[in-house]
């Protein structure tokens, strides 16, 4: 086995995932910590994983694909068979995250953002455009609700808004530009909060995490609005550092 790059759980069936610079995903039995199945994924190095709330298994490599997997519970050993290859533009794939309504993104070393998302008609996932704005690769992604986040190595994070009504063209508008770290951000993970009843008082709390030695929460609302609760504040959005 070589170098494991990314891990991902399937809570539900109770399955553990670990990604590897040597292609395969092997796929682990929570119960029993016992390697179940070997899957030979992808032709290059794999270096994310993602799983959707349907249980299937994304996996994000150096060949520049996305591919989908799914359980088969109807053979003996459940082995995982291949749903969709995913191509993004001839550009490695470093991160992915799936959001709540089944759009999944994933971070290229070209720094695009790209997404696909489920045909009406056919179910099945398909290339809905790229988000642009980072000039170099994107290392990390996360998403809550309709944010959609990531993280760079030109030391930024972008925060984009997709609008639910707009799902079938992907319409997504930029919220914020983070800047404030020294070095490439290599982690970020996102949460919702409100100060009061009215819906356009929700913010999202944003966690990076950079190899400049820096953690910091970000808190950004849709109306870019200054929150008072002490911290620095940087192009408008309030940030916090932990050292």
């Amino acid at each position: 086995m070589g170098p494991i790059t990314s891990l991902a759980i399937n809570i539900s069936d109770e399955i553990l995932y670990s990604a590897s610079l040597d292609k395969t995903v092997k796929v682990w039995r929570i119960t029993d910590f016992k390697c179940i199945e070997t899957i030979q994924a992808h032709s290059e190095p794999i270096n994310a994983l993602a799983v959707a709330d349907d249980g299937v298994l994304y996996t994000a490599s150096d060949d520049a694909t996305v591919r989908a997997w799914r359980r088969n519970f109807y053979t003996e050993n459940q082995p995982h068979t291949l749903i969709i290859t995913l191509p993004a533009k001839c550009s490695p794939v470093k991160s992915l995250t799936p959001d709540d309504d089944g759009i999944l993104y994933g971070g290229c070393s070209d720094g695009y953002v790209h997404y696909w998302y489920k045909g009406w008609f056919s179910g099945q996932l398909q290339h809905g455009g790229a988000l642009q704005g980072h000039t170099h690769v994107v290392m990390c992604m996360a998403s809550v609700s309709n944010y959609v986040i990531s993280g760079s190595a030109d030391s930024t994070s972008r925060v984009w808004s997709r609008d639910h009504h707009q799902r079938d063209i992907g319409k997504h508008t930029i919220v914020a530009v983070l800047v404030g770290h020294r070095g490439p951000i290599r982690c970020v993970t996102a949460f919702l909060g409100r100060l009061g009843e009215d819906p356009e008082e929700e913010y999202c709390t944003i966690c990076t995490g950079s190899l400049d030695g820096v953690l910091k929460m970000w808190r950004v609302t849709r109306t870019n609005k200054n929150l008072s609760s002490g911290g620095l504040n940087q192009n408008g959005h309030e940030y916090f550092e932990l050292q």
